[in-house]
């Protein structure tokens, strides 16, 4: 049976999930962009499916035991999507000043 007061706190950690993944992506992109090659670009897509499934997997089960639910996966996609947008420039910003050097 699904605890319904315990649905928000499972949300906010979801979605902090998200943001740590959209952390994670960032920085191997910027990665990518200093390193242009082609085995740099699937090593750093590879790291980040599995950084990825180790968040999901670590914040599903301290959220409700490792069951996936559609409710929770909504918040950990909005959480990726807003440090994205948010941060995203701030990140370009650091790639192209580390390119210059």
């Amino acid at each position: 049976m699904i605890d319904v007061t315990a649905q928000p706190y499972e949300a906010l950690l979801l979605f902090h999930g998200g943001a740590l993944a959209g952390l994670c992506y960032l920085l191997l992109r910027t990665v990518r962009i200093r390193c242009r090659s082609r085995l740099a670009t699937h090593l750093c897509d590879a790291v980040f499916v599995v950084v990825l499934f180790v968040l999901l997997a670590g914040y599903l089960y301290t959220a409700n035991y490792g069951m996936v639910r559609g409710f929770l996966l909504v918040p950990f996609l909005l959480g990726f999507a807003a440090f994205y947008m948010l941060f995203s420039s701030v990140f370009a910003g650091i790639s192209q000043k580390i390119r210059k050097k």
